[in-house]
């Protein structure tokens, strides 16, 4: 006795469609007559319709929605000859076709939630359809138990189904991600390079205005850490006024370039910067249309060297406005060591006493020469102030009016051996 699915009919006369129905109709066509293959492909298309409703992304593009339906109706075909029991049992309802639609929809930047979604929505129409046709076919004291059956075999088939579709849009969104990294990358390469590109070819690759104004940042993080620098670059946006959009780009395994746009009106909170337990961020100032954009970024790189160059330096956030004049007198680190040693002498030694007295010349240097604010600040007399002052001068043989040199002299020996960040 025929199968009650070789009753199926559709609703219109076959069209078009032959062209590019898959293997899996002809073997339907065969088993079940053309109008279980009609049946199918209008069961398709609503399916497609109905994903199409619940996924903005497909409205406006006919191509996809045609490549949504292929998909659909050749899982159709194969649930009918699942439940007629058509080829072998382990047969999968997830055809060529779907594996395409779910790597085509991560070539579209869609989200992996935008696929299960529509898997969700398809299963449902096609489950409702089989088993409405079940129930219009057969009588009442057989529909029953092969509608309870029909209910069993596509549960046990979904959880394979949803596999094997986000297996195929998870490898080919890696692809595509490496695919738009790598063009990205070369891109803003090209234009740190000062090479010529055309501005609006470029805002389009990047995803990100030129125009500006911007700033730039660089993150890094240790060998060990999991940190998702990523949320560290969003976060220091943020605090510099920049509301959500940015560009950011991964080189390397820890360590991200990113850009963000100022919007105007904003009022950054310049010196109030995030740190991080386990991750490095240093920024650029704010720079305004492609020149901005390189040189925030070279300020950001500047910043970067000179916090490689601080021996035992701990995770910390640190913009280029906080040690300008000390990217400036590093930007050759082994003359600036050799300009530090001169001026110092025997005061650049590393033993506590010489450190103790480096430290209150700084601060005496930096405080307009005030003993008392330097009392105060490293809780002495004046008259200790004094002495340890002249004590440091004669050890560096200092005699001039001016202090400019070694006041320069001194910041760049902090730097290099290691003194804190944080300056009074």
């Amino acid at each position: 006795m025929p199968h009650w699915t070789y009753e199926l009919s559709g609703a219109r006369a076959p069209q078009a469609e032959d062209e590019w129905l898959s293997p899996d109709a002809e073997r339907v066509r065969e088993a079940l007559g053309g109008g279980a293959v009609t049946w199918a492909v209008e069961v398709g298309q609503d399916i497609a319709a109905r994903i199409a409703q619940k996924i903005p992304a497909l409205a406006d593009e006919a191509a996809a929605r045609e490549a949504v339906r292929r998909a659909t109706t050749s899982t159709t075909l194969r649930a009918l000859m699942l439940v007629a029991g058509l080829g072998e049992p382990d047969t999968t309802l997830a055809s060529a076709e779907v594996g395409e639609i779910a790597r085509d929809f991560a070539r579209r930047g869609m989200a992996l939630d935008d696929l299960l979604r529509a898997i969700r929505v398809g299963y449902a129409v096609l489950a409702a359809a089989l088993l409405d046709a079940a129930r219009l076919v057969l009588p009442p004291t057989e529909s029953s138990a092969e509608l309870r059956r029909i209910s069993v075999l596509l549960f046990e088939v979904h959880d394979d189904f949803t596999a094997v579709a986000a297996s195929a849009f998870i490898e080919e969104q890696s692809v595509w991600a490496a695919g738009v990294s790598a063009a990205r990358f070369d891109l803003v390469n090209q234009i740190l390079g000062a090479e010529d590109v055309d501005r609006v070819h470029a805002e389009k690759v990047l995803g990100y205005a030129l125009a500006g104004p911007h700033i730039a940042l660089v993150a890094w993080s240790g060998p060990h850490s999991t940190r998702d620098l990523r949320a560290v670059v969003d976060t220091v946006l943020r605090q510099r006024g920049v509301p959500s959009a940015s560009l950011v780009l991964p080189v390397g395994l820890q360590t991200v370039w990113a850009w963000g746009t100022i919007t105007s009106g904003s009022s950054p909170h310049r010196y109030a910067l995030p740190t991080f337990d386990d991750a490095f961020v240093v920024v650029g100032e704010t720079g305004v249309g492609v020149e901005g954009f390189r040189r925030s970024h070279a300020e950001a790189k500047a910043v970067e060297r000179l916090i490689r160059l601080r021996p035992g330096q701990g995770p910390c956030t640190v913009a280029h406005e906080h040690v300008a004049l000390e990217v400036l007198l590093l930007s050759d680190p082994d003359a600036a060591e050799q300009f530090a040693s001169r001026l110092l002498g025997p005061l650049a030694q590393r033993e506590p006493r010489m450190a103790e007295l480096r430290s209150t010349l700084r601060r005496y240097l930096d405080m307009d020469h005030s003993l008392s604010k330097v009392a105060a600040a490293e809780h002495i007399s004046k008259n200790t102030v004094t002495y340890r002052v002249h004590k440091a001068l004669n050890l560096c043989g200092h005699s001039g009016e001016t202090t400019t040199d070694l006041r320069a002299a001194l910041r760049i020996h902090e730097w290099l051996r290691g003194d804190p960040l944080a300056r009074e």
